[in-house]
């Protein structure tokens, strides 16, 4: 699973594991983000822009992102004021994705772990609405998820802290491992679009596992 951040990362306030940020507070002030909506990185500059126009234009991808944002705004509202910033877009090594920043302003003296209750599971991994969605995965998937899209971070004693999404993660015990990761699905998904978008997902773990 994902290591928690090393004590000189924490004194810092950073949380460096995980491509998708939960939930950040520091005093009043609230940092999150909406991460859905992915496209490889392509071989060349060229084939790298034309992916990401590709992320920017596909009414799929930004309606998954809508529905992300609108939740997370949603839910961050019952402790403060909220503002959505600029879509853009997150590259990382091998995969790029729709990310638009969210912040709020607390009302009052809320701690990370209400605010981390508030917002798990987001609904990339949970589905919406909610109750019903969890239900449906609890019916249809053959395995239990374990730590698999759980909260992973930290918190202080003045209730601050930070925490990701553990995705894309893995649990590995003697000559197996077990990896895990997962796609936003809505009513316009296509099977072999959505499993050819998994597959970059896993392929930096997959790569460190076959160098073994």
């Amino acid at each position: 699973m994902l290591p928690l951040p090393r004590p000189a990362d924490r004194r810092r306030g950073v949380l460096r594991p995980a491509p998708e940020r939960l939930v950040r507070r520091e005093g009043e002030v609230v940092q999150t983000e909406a991460l859905a909506g992915s496209m490889p990185r392509g071989d060349t500059p060229e084939a790298d822009d034309e992916y990401a126009r590709a992320l920017l234009d596909s009414e799929k991808l930004q309606h998954e992102q809508r529905l992300v944002v609108d939740t997370i705004c949603d839910q961050l509202a019952a402790f403060g004021t909220v503002g959505e910033g600029e879509q853009g877009i997150r590259k990382l090594t091998n995969i790029q994705h729709l990310k638009t920043p969210i912040n709020a302003v607390l009302d009052g003296d809320t701690h990370v772990l209400e605010l981390v209750e508030a917002l798990h599971p987001t609904p990339a991994v949970g589905g919406l609405p909610l109750e019903a969605a969890l239900a449906t995965i609890r019916d249809t998937e053959t395995w239990d998820r374990g730590w698999y899209a759980s909260p992973v971070g930290w918190f202080d004693a003045a209730g601050d802290g930070e925490f990701a999404v553990g995705i894309r993660s893995g649990v590995a015990g003697g000559r197996e491992a077990t990896l895990f990761a997962g796609n936003g699905i809505v009513g316009d998904s296509d099977p072999d679009d959505e499993w050819d978008e998994l597959q970059p997902k896993v392929r930096p773990i997959m790569d460190e596992l076959e160098r073994e």
